[in-house]
């Protein structure tokens, strides 16, 4: 099964990469209807413009996830994987309501499937069950905008609806945009709709993560651009500063998050939020410049974005299946049980460290590119523009600025507590590892990283065509190949000449002091350790400490004591705890609907049945 699983991963990933490319040589490729009796439930299937860099994200990280899934996994686990990336291929190829409607639901399903691996563990079948919650709440939300958008097309092709975009009175349109940024943005994991995420990655099998992470989100992404650009366009200003407001909102909450969290796989998956809020950054600066009439800059913010969707995509796969690596071979991903992987992970450790820089945005990696263009967008947006959207610029870019500063903090407590150092578990004994499939598939992604990194133009000049044919305006490529090659000769020629003069000088060894006490590896930092001075800066965004006093007695100059303190949460944390409180209890009250009888559920088809043909007349 296993490798049954891999050859269909690695079929969609061909599928997806020669779709793209023949898409963006000769356009929009022809869509191929399955008529049915009933208009509305036409099945057709194409290929546009804009699903060309998803197409590409895609065949990238199914090609990498098959090939980590020969060594490690299991063979079910390769099997849904292969599927999962399936049901995403016929997402982006959709061309009609009903298309669309089964393609999300049936990655839906999968996807929870993947989640549910190990649903022996309470935790998993709680957190499969949030995100079922979540995922069918914002399908609902889905098809009733696409619903809407095709009664005023009269069709229910894209196409058709896409025609008519530009005769949508206003008030359907918001409404059209409303509701799908609520289910975009709840599958996508937008604040406050992504307390589902970091409770459905981590318990997912690592390639299941991968693809969740890199490839799941951003076929979401394309939802939300899909019907702001196409369907339901062209954008409102109203909506651009909503994107980008929910995008800056978003990076830092999932990156404040983030760092204070010690489970790799849960600070892996907070750190999606944090990045598909730059993504919304980048198409909140297109959405705001098209009705301002700066084509120009439009562009250059969806360019931001759609290169970002492709960086994140391959660096958060490749850090979650490092991760991967890390469970099987230590059994656990709690970084205050994890040091010294470098001695052993000799693969691994270098490809991880390599994802740690490009999700840091430090150059000369992907993520810096990505991030850079995203802020020149930002800026060359902010003159001649209202004071409304001057205002949400100049925050957008202190949260990038701000965000990108703590996500290279948070991976260098992350590299260097579980990597460097020494192991934390006396007497354990570790296998040195071998380059196999596991380590190629991050050699994959890790290189990919730099060649996008050092090479941004071989994702600008396509991903240029795409934004043009979205926003009708040439790209003006920003000015970034020159600024990663000055940041990383400067770090390197000063350690450089550190080096030399160590060297001449000569340098004393001396062993570790510790006051007195032995040495031990417990000594080294830990995670809670290194955070500690970064949720003191941010403690006002934490709920306020309960603390009780139990009084045990002694003299009334020297009491004795015992305060029982409560662990501090983030507010937006307590709002998602409470909703999914909510949901839950929704969930309990409605099994009453499932009596177990065949003539109930039968009753229910023909209702459905009849609401359908009167909904359709």
């Amino acid at each position: 099964m296993r490798h049954l699983g891999v050859a269909a991963t690695w079929f969609v990933a061909a599928c997806a990469a020669s779709l793209a490319a023949i898409t963006l040589a000769r356009g929009d490729l022809p869509t191929v209807t399955v008529t049915s009796p009933l208009p509305i439930l036409d099945l057709a299937f194409g290929v546009g413009v804009l699903a060309v860099p998803f197409l590409f994200l895609l065949a990238l990280l199914a090609l990498a996830v098959g090939i980590w899934s020969l060594e490690r996994g299991t063979g079910r686990d390769a099997a849904l994987v292969g599927v999962f990336a399936g049901t995403m291929l016929l997402v982006l190829c959709a061309q009609s309501v009903a298309a669309f409607w089964i393609a999300w639901e049936a990655m839906s399903l999968v996807s929870a499937i993947l989640v549910a691996t190990h649903f022996e563990r309470r935790i998993v079948r709680r957190a499969t069950l949030t995100y079922l919650a979540v995922a069918q709440a914002g399908a609902l939300c889905i098809i009733a905008a696409l619903v809407l958008l095709a009664l005023h097309a009269g069709s229910s092709s894209f196409a058709a609806i896409a025609a008519n975009a530009r005769n949508l009175p206003s008030g359907v349109r918001d409404a059209a945009f409303a509701l799908a940024l609520a289910g975009f943005g709840s599958k996508a994991g937008f604040v406050p709709l992504h307390f589902w995420l970091p409770r459905a990655h981590p318990v997912a099998p690592a390639n299941a993560s991968a693809m969740l992470s890199g490839a799941m989100l951003k076929v979401a992404v394309y939802g939300l651009a899909f019907v702001v650009l196409q369907l339901a366009g062209p954008p409102q200003l109203l909506w651009g500063i909503v994107v980008a407001g929910i995008g800056a909102a978003s990076a830092l909450i999932g990156v404040l998050y983030a760092i204070v969290d010690h489970d790799l796989k849960r600070l892996l998956a907070y750190h999606s939020v944090e990045n598909v809020g730059i993504i919304a950054m980048g198409l909140g600066v297109a959405f705001m410049m098209i009705p301002l009439g700066k084509p120009a800059i439009a562009a250059l913010g969806l360019v931001g974005a759609l290169f970002h969707t492709i960086n994140h995509g391959v660096f958060k796969g490749l850090l979650f299946l490092g991760a991967g690596t890390v469970s099987d071979r230590e059994g656990t991903v709690d970084l205050e049980r994890l040091g010294g992987l470098w001695g052993s992970l000799v693969w691994t450790a270098p490809f991880f460290l390599i994802g740690c820089a490009a999700i840091s945005a430090l150059p000369p990696f992907n993520g810096f590119i990505s991030e850079w263009t995203t802020f020149q967008a930002l800026v060359a947006g902010l003159p001649a523009s209202p004071p409304g959207v001057q205002f949400t610029l100049v925050g957008t870019v202190a949260a990038l600025a701000l965000t990108s500063g703590l996500a290279a903090a948070c991976f260098a407590k992350v590299f260097g507590v579980a990597f460097l150092g020494k192991a934390r578990r006396p007497g354990q004994k570790r296998e040195r590892e071998t380059l196999g499939p596991a380590a190629a598939s991050l050699g994959l992604l890790a290189t990919a990283c730099f060649v996008l990194g050092i090479l941004p133009s071989l994702a600008f000049v396509p991903l240029g065509r795409v934004a043009g044919a979205m926003v009708a305006a040439p790209l003006v490529l920003p000015n970034a190949p020159l600024l990663p090659v000055l940041l990383v000769t400067l770090p390197i020629v000063g350690a450089s000449l550190s080096w030399l003069l160590s060297r001449r000088r000569g340098i004393r060894a001396t062993r570790t002091w510790t006051c007195g006490s032995p040495v031990t590896p417990l000594a080294q930092y830990s995670a809670t350790a290194f955070s500690k001075p970064i949720r003191t800066i941010f403690a006002f965004f934490l709920v306020p400490e309960r603390r009780r006093i139990v009084e045990l007695g002694g003299s009334p100059w020297f009491p004795q004591r015992i305060i029982y303190t409560t662990r501090s949460r983030y507010i937006i944390d307590e709002v998602a705890r409470g909703f999914t409180a909510l949901t839950l209890g929704i969930a309990r009250r409605s099994r009453r609907l499932q009596s177990g009888s065949l003539r109930v559920y039968l009753l229910y088809a023909v209702a459905a049945l009849i609401a359908t043909m009167v909904f359709v007349r």
